[in-house]
């Protein structure tokens, strides 16, 4: 990762556990607090018809409230999060996604991942679909406090999909998606946005988009 994206990590409170400064202690266990509301408000959200009965996947296993970036990706997958409650695991995009974690020297542990809609949107025979209108804007609520409470210097879009979610929080697109693509740029809240490929099959199984997608991945955290 960039060094300026690591010092902004370090100027900005206790370290992943929580465990820093006790001047810090409070306000971490607020936002810990905080954020088991937000949990527990977005696991009694009916508000999309088609999601009843999905598993609503934002919790612990989402990774650090204190985090190297956030992540944020299209939807929950029926044979990943869906299954497992941990957002890009248990399929072929968790796998590429861990992938490039490794290649840019991150774990899990050192980012924050979630979604643009936070249930696995399905199309009539079950398959995954792409999130609809309604859907994006029932979960913008929960991104943005998302994003409020998790302390990190730069939020990466995983896709268009996850890149109009993001640049919906603030009323429309400040950059283009091409301004984004593997660029990070000055965004909100003083952080960076960049966005990259979506670690899909559907990029990660033909050699030039996937090379394209780890050249975006280089750009982000290694420049």
């Amino acid at each position: 990762m960039a060094e300026s994206h690591r010092a902004h990590a370090t100027d900005r409170g206790p370290d992943v556990e929580c465990g820093g400064a006790l001047t810090l202690l409070a306000r971490c266990t607020a936002t810990q607090a905080e954020f088991g509301a937000l949990v527990a408000r977005v696991r009694e959200c009916r508000a999309c018809p088609g999601m009843e009965g999905r598993r609503r996947v934002l919790g612990e296993g989402n990774g650090p409230l204190r985090a190297r970036a956030v992540l944020v990706g299209t939807g929950p997958g029926r044979h990943g999060a869906e299954r497992t409650g941990i957002p890009f695991s248990g399929d072929r995009s968790g796998i590429a996604l861990d992938a490039l974690l490794r290649r840019v020297g991150l774990g899990r542990g050192d980012v924050f991942i979630t979604n643009a809609v936070l249930c696995n949107p399905q199309d009539a025979h079950g398959r995954n679909r792409e999130p609809r209108a309604a859907e994006l804007a029932n979960c913008r609520a929960h991104l943005r406090e998302t994003l409020r409470l998790v302390d990190a210097p730069i939020v990466v879009a995983l896709g268009r999909t996850a890149f109009t979610a993001l640049a919906a929080l603030q009323g429309g697109a400040a950059w283009r998606w091409e301004q984004v693509l593997g660029m990070p740029q000055p965004w909100r809240d003083g952080r960076l946005l960049a966005a990259t490929y979506h670690p899909g099959p559907r990029v990660w199984n033909q050699p030039l988009r996937r090379q394209a997608l780890e050249a975006q991945w280089d750009a982000v955290f290694r420049a």
